[in-house]
């Protein structure tokens, strides 16, 4: 098993807001992506905590029963365990996301086994 990782190493995966790559332990996942300008993840819960870093671009939220806001390049969201959420991506985006537990409804082979959840 390897301990170290580089982005390069991980897959990509894409999907219909752009590219994602995905590294999962037994307890949390990170996720990286390039999101697409226009695109949207629709309001929606999960078990999961959540943690999302915008390391560039412009998104618009709305989380739990709070007004829609701007999010910056820089700015770090915290999102409980259940709690509705939804993200509209205004410009291109790169992000940093990390999931505890896994997200296992999106990558259901992810596990320590297959960290890079191949085959998703």
């Amino acid at each position: 098993m390897s301990y170290i990782h580089t982005l390069a190493d991980i897959p990509e995966h894409t999907r219909p807001v752009g590219k994602l790559k995905v590294l999962s332990g037994a307890s949390n996942m990170v996720f990286w992506g390039k999101l697409d300008a226009g695109t949207m993840a629709p309001r929606h819960s999960h078990p999961n905590e959540q943690i999302t870093w915008l390391m560039s671009g412009r998104f618009a939220t709305a989380i739990g029963d709070d007004a829609e806001t701007i999010v910056e390049a820089g700015q770090i969201l915290v999102i409980p365990a259940g709690v509705e959420h939804e993200l509209r991506y205004l410009t291109d985006c790169e992000i940093v996301e990390f999931f505890s537990p896994p997200r296992t409804d999106m990558f259901p082979t992810a596990s320590p086994a297959n960290p890079y959840a191949a085959g998703s």
